[in-house]
């Protein structure tokens, strides 16, 4: 009976899904080795082409996330959260409600493209026209949509001959668009990827695996990022009390003489848990990308065959009554303050596995600590230098895909709360 809460028969393929922490433990802890594998989909051949992920993350690992590199960026991570300001600064001087999903998806996509090209596509240093600039986010939007289409082809391979609903054709659209931009970098990031090895045996890397990888690289780390964000300004704002909260941390830690500067964010324990709440209520996506099992193992003391698809549902996760027993669908930051009031509130699944922002074991994302950083920069300034209203009742409608955005974009109207040389 346990186990039938959780099996599946997809079509020809076997899988399990499950919101358990002590399972999802077991599989991306205990048997990491056995469930590290991703299934072949439709999806993966067109949109999430290049270097297998393997060779991706070690290419990241060793050559772009490291904790030297990434601190060698801290500048210009400061640089464009101070355009964040003045972007909204600017936005807000005509009362009107500022579009924050628009601003935020630029703040994240300026940081990454800056580390990947040495270059921005939004904003005063931008070296693309607003169009292009437009045309590639509308590109990464709907890569990650794409990414998250569950395809009948994928269960059924007599579908992938019909395509009744254009899907298929849908992605090998948005593969020829990406092959069509002009994502060529002047830093050294592109010449290391040029030195390596490329696939099936060929001495270096050629134009093509660089354009998807560096397309893969920008679309994971901006959109996740900007959803959250999106989310947890959403929620905020709809909540002044959690805003004062904010506010009064960032005053007591920052003061209102100064911006706030990365340094200060592992001292923004409540601004943590805010992050960590818009985790729990809306997770980057609704499921973490399957895995697939590379032989046959036991769970629970169930047989699972070789090939069986793997889907946490981290939406479940999140409103999991067995973990979460009070005000599951009440946005509450302080369920996540230690109990004893001392410690760094960690952005991360932790050893009880509650959360999962950025997966766990061999597969857990690369870029998790260069995540949190952005999305606490962002959340950190935003607070900090303005008040923020709605014009209207915030929605929370969701759309489903690799990530879950809101339905409608975010408009709020921003207020300037510090000294006006701070915007400058």
């Amino acid at each position: 009976m346990e186990m039938a809460k959780i099996y599946l028969r997809l079509g020809n393929v076997d899988a399990i899904t499950t919101n358990d922490p002590d399972t999802i433990r077991e599989i991306l802890f205990r048997q990491d080795d056995v469930f590290a594998s991703r299934p072949k989909t439709l999806a993966a051949v067109h949109l999430a082409y290049g270097c297998g992920d393997v060779a991706m993350r070690r290419i990241c690992m060793e050559h772009l996330l490291t904790t030297k590199r990434l601190e060698s960026f801290t500048a210009q991570r400061a640089e464009e959260a101070q355009y964040l300001v003045q972007d909204v600064c600017k936005r807000a001087e005509c009362g009107k409600p500022i579009n924050l999903r628009e601003v935020l998806g630029a703040f994240s996509m300026n940081n990454v493209t800056r580390m990947l090209l040495g270059k921005q596509f939004f904003g005063p240093g931008s070296v693309v026209g607003a169009k292009e600039a437009q045309e590639f986010m509308h590109i990464t939007h709907k890569l990650f949509r794409l990414l998250g289409v569950i395809y009948l082809g994928d269960y059924l391979p007599f579908w992938r001959w019909v395509d009744p609903y254009g899907c298929e054709k849908e992605m090998r659209d948005v593969e020829k668009r990406v092959d069509k931009q002009n994502i060529e970098g002047d830093m050294d990031f592109v010449d290391v990827l040029l030195s390596l090895p490329g696939e099936n045996g060929k001495e270096h890397m050629d134009d093509v695996e660089i354009k998807a990888l560096i397309q893969d690289m920008i679309a994971a780390a901006t959109d996740t990022s900007a959803v959250t964000n999106e989310w947890a300004m959403a929620e905020v704002i709809k909540q002044p009390r959690v805003m004062r909260k904010i506010q009064e941390e960032l005053d007591n830690v920052v003061g209102s003489y100064r911006m706030v500067n990365e340094s200060d964010l592992v001292h923004l324990n409540y601004l943590r848990c805010v992050v960590r709440e818009t985790f729990r209520m809306h997770p980057a996506g609704p499921f973490l990308i399957p895995h697939e099992s590379v032989r046959p193992t036991t769970i629970n003391g169930y047989y699972i065959p070789a090939k069986t698809r793997v889907f946490i549902n981290t939406h479940g996760l999140g409103r999991n009554t067995s973990i979460w027993t009070t005000d599951i669908d009440e946005f509450r930051p302080e369920r996540h303050l230690p109990v004893d009031g001392s410690g760094r509130v960690e952005i991360s699944h932790g050893p009880d596995y509650k959360i999962l922002p950025f997966s766990a074991g061999k597969r857990k994302c690369p870029g998790a600590p260069l995540g949190v950083t952005m999305m606490l920069m962002a959340l950190a300034r935003l607070f900090h230098c303005f008040d923020w209203a709605t014009p209207e009742n915030i929605d929370t409608v969701e759309v489903y895909g690799m990530t879950m955005p809101k339905a409608k974009p975010l408009w709020a109207i921003a207020k300037p709360r510090l000294a006006a040389h701070l915007y400058t």
